[in-house]
């Protein structure tokens, strides 16, 4: 097997590290439950949010919904890099529970539910 070393180039001022960091796990009603990760991505650097939501069935919650969230605007990658270094905030939270925990358990379309969680990253404590 070839054995290849790579050194730093200097040119390059900024390194990017990919990660996964789940941030929080909520429980909205009886009998659900949602998670909540931050992901970057390297190579175009992208920063993306996952929300799964779980139903409980028997006595082991299943995974009912993913969906990933794109950001797309500079506010949108701030506010997934602050949280990744912070955690989710109480108005974050309430974002996920309040509006949009509701739009994924009820099947909105993508668009709909893309908004709410655009809304949601960007809450900011006064």
């Amino acid at each position: 097997m070839p054995t290849t070393v790579t050194t730093a180039n200097p040119k390059l001022k900024e390194t990017c590290t990919e990660f996964r960091l789940k941030v929080m796990i909520y429980s909205p009603e009886a009998g659900y439950k949602f998670d909540v990760t931050i992901q970057r991505k390297c190579f175009p650097t992208k920063w993306l949010l996952i929300f799964n939501l779980y139903k409980k069935s028997g006595n082991e919650f299943v995974q009912i919904v993913g969906v990933e969230f794109e950001a797309e605007k500079k506010e949108e990658e701030k506010a997934l890099e602050e949280m990744s270094n912070t955690g989710v905030n109480m108005l974050q939270s309430r974002a996920f529970r309040k509006k949009v925990f509701p739009r994924v358990k009820a099947g909105d379309e993508p668009t709909k539910i893309h908004d709410e969680l655009s809304k949601a990253i960007q809450q900011k404590p006064a």
